[in-house]
């Protein structure tokens, strides 16, 4: 099984409307802010990418909307625990 760190949302959101399993969100202090990497795992992420960077991913609009939902949720939810992690937990 094949293993891919994407930083772009619409990327993640394509890769797991494509059954790529999500393993792992891990933010990344970028100089005033923090960005994300999202880890999926799967059995065609390279055909996958290959889709992806020929411009030629096509998706359900409904479903791919659906995918980019739970994938800023799953950010929004990493950025805080991270903001809390750096304050030590506390509110």
């Amino acid at each position: 099984m094949e293993t891919l760190e994407v930083s772009d949302l619409y990327q993640a959101s394509w890769l797991l409307l494509n059954s790529c399993e999500l393993s792992k969100v891990q933010c990344i202090p970028t100089g005033g802010s923090v960005s994300c990497l999202l880890q999926f795992s799967g059995t065609k992420l390279i055909e996958l990418m290959d889709t992806w960077f020929a411009k030629e991913a096509v998706v359900n609009l409904w479903a791919f909307r659906t995918a980019y939902n739970q994938i800023n949720s799953y950010v929004h939810q990493a950025k805080k625990n991270f903001d809390l992690s750096k304050r030590g937990g506390s509110l």
